[in-house]
C-alpha cells in the first residue's frame, strides 16, 4: 500500500522540459527501474533502491525513503 509522502518530489525526464511528479516510494521505485536517466548505480542509487522498499514493505519511515531517494537524485 502506497505511503504517500508529505511533499512530493518534482523530477525532470528525459525528454527535455518535461517534468514528473513522485509521490510515494513505490512510484519511486518504478521510476529508478524504468526510467532513471543514467546506467549510473552508484552507493546512493542503492540506498536509494533499499529505502525505498523497505518504505513499500512499512519497515522504513516514508519521509527517511523520500529523503534517500533526493539524495540518490
Amino acid at each position: 500500500m502506497a505511503q504517500w509522502w508529505s511533499k512530493p518530489v518534482i523530477v525532470e525526464t528525459r525528454k527535455t522540459g518535461d517534468r514528473l511528479v513522485i509521490s510515494n516510494a513505490e512510484r519511486a521505485l518504478e521510476y529508478m527501474a524504468k526510467e532513471w536517466p543514467t546506467l549510473e548505480d552508484g552507493q546512493a542509487y542503492k540506498t536509494a533502491r533499499k529505502a525505498l522498499a523497505d518504505a513499500h514493505e512499512g519497515s522504513l519511515e516514508a519521509e527517511k525513503a523520500r529523503e534517500a531517494f533526493i539524495a540518490a537524485l
